[in-house]
């Protein structure tokens, strides 16, 4: 007996294999994308501002100025009047707020007060309830066979007589 190998398979098709191409291209193409996209955020992040360092690098227009600014007595005292009222101003919306956060925090515990009083009432109330279980439904016993029965197929032998 001789056994031929025939090398011309025409029913093999590899099916799986433009699939996976497609998936790697679309793969490639995905991370391509992102990383263009991430770059460019990254450029336009530093260069409009969202660096908390200097970017010279990249040639920010605002230059440091190293000339000492001379500024008036009036406007000094513009300014320190200008630094007073917004002191004032945040001095009173902090009180406001330390008043409301008081309130806020005496409701609370009046709250909590009153959970404390429910949860306890109904503990008692639970406690005063007799605790009764449901009767169980009895079983109903199982009725035995008047006449022995085969389980297994076969024929069974007659009763033995007893005799006393």
């Amino acid at each position: 007996m001789t056994w031929q190998y025939d090398d011309n398979d025409s029913d093999y098709e590899p099916a799986e294999e433009p699939k996976d191409k497609r998936r790697a291209a679309f793969v490639v193409a995905s991370a391509l994308v992102l990383a263009i996209i991430g770059s460019g955020s990254a450029f336009a992040w530093r260069a409009y501002g969202g660096s908390p360092y200097p970017s010279f690098a990249l040639g920010s227009s605002s230059a440091v100025s190293t000339e000492p600014k001379t500024v008036g007595l009036d406007e000094f005292r513009a300014f320190q009047q200008q630094i007073a009222g917004q002191m004032q101003s945040n001095a009173q919306v902090l009180a406001a707020q330390q008043a409301e956060v008081k309130r806020l925090s005496d409701q609370m515990a009046a709250v909590s007060t009153k959970m404390d009083a429910i949860q306890s009432s109904i503990a008692s109330a639970r406690a005063a309830i007799p605790a009764t279980t449901p009767p169980t439904p009895k079983k109903a016993a199982k009725p035995k066979p008047s006449a022995r029965i085969s389980t297994g197929g076969a024929p069974l032998p007659p009763p033995i007589q007893l005799t006393r």
